[in-house]
């Protein structure tokens, strides 16, 4: 077993447990340290961290942001930011916000053509707390609380249906977004490497390391054994973070399909207090 889990979602983004049900579940897994990094939010992080605590394990403050490079949507785990900081805490609420109006436009679409029934934008936001990533997952995790039969095809018909991608809104620049938690002096990993195939990832980490990343994903499990081996050749060339986790994926992920596979990814002990002490710099 890993020592520490480092990429990590729940019910703040697109995954089925709570930010108290992961420390549980990750404590009784043999864990150590781990890291909620729900996509584009932090909305539970901070008590994540205080709530792990409490229960004798370490954990950072955490997030996976979205950021656009050469048309292409990175993702990005940022880690032991600031939480406070100005800048990157109106980034980030302005991200979440956006998405609030996004899922609200596709579930009122939904209702409105008969695609959905049963449900109601207010019941959606009622029962998911304020810093919520809202997505098709946080509709399906509605449908679930309420007792109610999920309605077919919700992801082709509702979500990913062309008139309802028009409401996306556009991500930011992967350099500012870099940027931005680097002033909050936070730790920016280049989330699993292989996952954006046939982007070309060791082509364009130079630059990124430019902008300011100095970690990576070693361990995941989207990551190929080949692409982990790279990843780590990547980080001892560059000076690069070792970091990595099980995402959505395994026993602390709770989604089904390809994803409820066995996963126990995550770094060791040395390579996470590297990243808490800052021991690269």
């Amino acid at each position: 077993m890993k020592y520490a889990n480092l990429h990590l979602h729940s019910t703040f983004s697109d995954a089925q447990f709570t930010p108290s049900q992961l420390l549980l579940i990750g404590k009784s897994l043999g864990y150590r340290a781990l890291a909620l990094t729900d996509h584009d939010t932090d909305g539970g992080a901070k008590k994540f961290v205080e709530t792990a605590r409490s229960i004798g394990l370490d954990a950072l403050i955490g997030a996976e942001l979205t950021g656009l490079y050469e048309g292409t949507n990175l993702h990005l785990v940022a880690l032991d930011y600031d939480y406070d900081n100005p800048a990157l805490r109106a980034f980030i609420n302005e991200r979440v916000e956006k998405r609030y109006e996004t899922c609200r436009k596709q579930v009122e679409r939904g209702l409105e053509l008969g695609l959905m029934d049963g449900i109601t934008w207010d019941d959606v936001v009622r029962l998911h707390p304020e810093g919520t990533w809202f997505c098709i997952d946080t509709v399906y995790d509605t449908y679930r609380r309420l007792n109610l039969p999920l309605p077919r095809n919700l992801r082709q018909n509702v979500f990913n249906h062309p008139d309802a991608r028009k409401f996306n809104f556009k991500s930011a620049p992967a350099e500012k977004v870099i940027k931005l938690v680097r002033e909050a002096g936070g730790v920016m990993v280049f989330a699993h490497p292989h996952w954006y195939h046939p982007f070309d990832w060791r082509k364009h980490l130079p630059t990124l390391i430019e902008y300011g990343v100095n970690g990576i994903e070693v361990s995941h499990p989207h990551n190929f054994e080949n692409t982990s081996a790279l990843a780590r050749e990547a980080a001892k060339k560059y000076n690069l973070y070792v970091s990595g986790g099980t995402d959505h994926t395994g026993p602390m992920s709770g989604c089904d399909g390809n994803n409820a596979v066995p996963a126990n990814h995550g770094i060791s002990e040395e390579e996470y207090w590297a990243i808490k002490e800052r021991r690269l710099g």
